[in-house]
């Protein structure tokens, strides 16, 4: 893409710069100009040569004209050939009107007349823009007339007196690099056309519209488009420029609106993109109905000024965007540039003999404007769906991982509940089901009051151990209620005294929170009836300030040495897990008088 830009803004470049040297058809060039529409011919070579046609001095490209009827004068000196051809142009494809008069000793022969939107230059000469063929006498000297009229206040008034060839060698070179032009934005619409529909970003294809509109636009402001296409056509002949450029501006509204990915704050900034590309739908409505009923001949001058104050608007608010970093520097550079185009060529009045201004300031700066505007803007679309996709794609690695993370921890979790469960059935059930077995086999000890015995205290522990696995659904609002369930259960199975004091008045605790105390508690209480041999287990939760959480489970049992805990330890380690996930703190204090486990945790962490 880069080497591909280079080269055509290298060829680009050498078309604007390259000029044969000849002479020029402005070293002996005289004008006169006047109101009066309706002087003849011969009224007006009386007022050459009663000397009214005067050479101008610093000849400039751009005329003021408003309606006046201009006249220039030129001479061709005879030739030694025999018939010797010139070609005559005026590089200016909207000129309203234009006609040719040769004067050969008292002969005056009348040439063809030309104007953009009737009588088309391509008829006579197939060319874009006004030219006639002068043939120059062998003996006489051949005087040229040329009558101007022109409705609009500046007019380019670039002339060119060619021979043959050297006429021929600059169309074929001007219709080269307007064929590499038109290709390149072809090439610019598929690709973003398809990168739009392959990447399922259907924001793009607005600004493949508005590279559309820039086509036509093309071929209407260089004539390609009446020489080729639709000379048959008054409403496009007169319209399409105005007409694509508002579509144009329609487009890149939309594309603006839907592309740019801006913050919630930006609001304003959407609404001068929204607003700016609704405003030119009447316009759009108006050309649709002019199309088919005529009128608003002068439509193209509120439309082109609307477009004007749109762009400006638009202008201002990229450049918020840029310094609010929504949008990179050469982004408002991309926009910025044709704009300024546009205003070199209706500032700058070149001399006529300053052949590399004369071209800067005619459209072709314009449309190289337009290609490095389509370039950066291109850059930016690919750029930002790529990265976009990127983020994407590091997001589901990352999403993929915590949720393989997540299913192995659960499947972790669930061997561990599963090997607890079974430890908890073989350690409860395993020595009643044993004694069970050696009192059935035992025929002289086997009283029906034994065996009761034993199936009793088996029951009683099955019943334990469901109340401890028994996990209900627990929220806010049934937190401590919950929790005093659970310990009047156990209290009636088991021979410990288990006690409690619960006060979290004012406390709204979020259901995660109770959910891990209530573990906590469970998994401290039933360790502590399992292992520690105590005959009270006191549990009590209290609050500081409604920011602290305090509990603790304290048994007088034989206690444990804290030094050697295992990692093994299932239950311990799942409750220092818990307190780890809640951002608490654990602190165990043990010996022979029994053991105290305090936990503080925070409300709000």
């Amino acid at each position: 893409m880069k080497k591909i830009t280079l080269l055509f803004f290298i060829h680009i470049f050498s078309f604007i710069s390259a000029q044969e040297k000849q002479k020029s058809v402005y070293d002996d060039l005289k004008y006169f100009d006047t109101k009066e529409q309706n002087l003849s011919i011969l009224e007006i070579i009386h007022n050459y040569e009663s000397g009214e046609f005067q050479k101008e001095e610093n000849q400039k490209i751009y005329k003021i004209l408003n309606g006046k009827t201009f006249w220039y004068h030129f001479s061709l000196d005879n030739t030694s050939k025999k018939i010797d051809k010139k070609y005559f142009t005026i590089a200016n494809t909207y000129l309203d009107f234009g006609k040719v008069y040769l004067k050969k000793g008292n002969k005056i022969d009348t040439l063809s007349s030309v104007s953009y939107n009737e009588l088309f230059p391509h008829k006579n000469i197939f060319y874009r823009n006004p030219v006639w063929k002068i043939e120059t006498d062998s003996i006489l000297k051949t005087d040229v007339f040329l009558r101007i009229k022109n409705s609009t206040g500046r007019t380019r008034l670039a002339l060119y007196l060619e021979n043959e060839n050297d006429f021929l060698k600059r169309v074929q070179s001007e219709y080269f690099y307007f064929g590499l032009f038109i290709a390149f934005l072809i090439s610019m619409t598929l690709i973003l056309v398809f990168f739009a529909v392959l990447k399922k970003e259907y924001a793009v294809l607005f600004y493949a519209a508005y590279i559309v509109t820039v086509f036509f636009e093309f071929l209407a402001g260089k004539g390609l488009g009446v020489q080729y296409i639709w000379s048959d056509s008054v409403f496009l002949i007169n319209n399409v420029r105005s007409f694509s450029q508002t579509i144009g501006v329609l487009c890149m509204g939309l594309f603006y609106l839907n592309f740019y990915k801006l913050n919630a704050n930006q609001k304003i900034s959407k609404r001068i993109f929204k607003w700016g590309a609704y405003f030119t739908i009447p316009f759009v409505l108006l050309y649709v109905y002019k199309f088919f009923f005529g009128g608003f001949i002068n439509l193209y001058l509120y439309v082109w000024t609307v477009l004007k104050i749109i762009a400006f608007i638009w202008v201002l608010n990229h450049i918020y965007l840029t310094i609010k970093k929504q949008l990179p520097l050469y982004l408002v550079i991309a926009f910025i540039v044709p704009i300024l185009a546009v205003i070199n060529g209706q500032i700058m009045n070149p001399e006529v003999h300053n052949t590399l201004a004369i071209k800067y300031s005619g459209p072709n700066i314009y449309y190289l404007a337009l290609s490095l505007e389509i370039l950066l803007f291109t850059r930016y679309i690919f750029g930002t769906v790529i990265d976009t996709q990127r983020s994407y794609f590091k997001l589901k690695k990352v999403s993929d991982e915590l949720k393989y993370n997540f299913q192995n921890k659960t499947l972790e979790v669930q061997q561990q509940e599963r090997n607890k469960l079974v430890n908890n059935v073989h350690d409860t059930f395993g020595g009643y089901l044993e004694a069970l077995k050696l009192r059935l086999l035992q025929k002289a000890d086997n009283t029906p009051e034994k065996v009761q015995e034993i199936l009793d205290a088996f029951y009683k522990d099955y019943r334990y151990l469901l109340n401890s696995l028994y996990a209900p659904k627990i929220n806010s609002e049934n937190f401590i209620s919950s929790l005093i369930e659970f310990c009047e259960k156990l209290d009636k199975l088991t021979n410990q005294k288990i006690s409690h004091n619960f006060n979290l008045d004012g406390i709204d605790l979020p259901q995660d929170k109770c959910v891990h105390i209530y573990r906590i508690i469970s998994e401290l209480t039933t360790n502590a009836i399992k292992h520690s041999k105590s005959t009270i287990i006191n549990i009590n939760i209290h609050q500081q300030k409604n920011k602290v959480v305090f509990i603790e489970v304290k048994d007088d049992g034989i206690g444990f040495n804290t030094d050697k805990i295992s990692d093994s330890s299932f239950g311990l380690n799942s409750i220092r897990e818990r307190v780890s996930q809640l951002k608490g703190t654990l602190n165990i204090i043990s010996d022979k008088t029994g053991s105290t486990f305090k936990i503080e945790i925070l409300v709000n962490d």
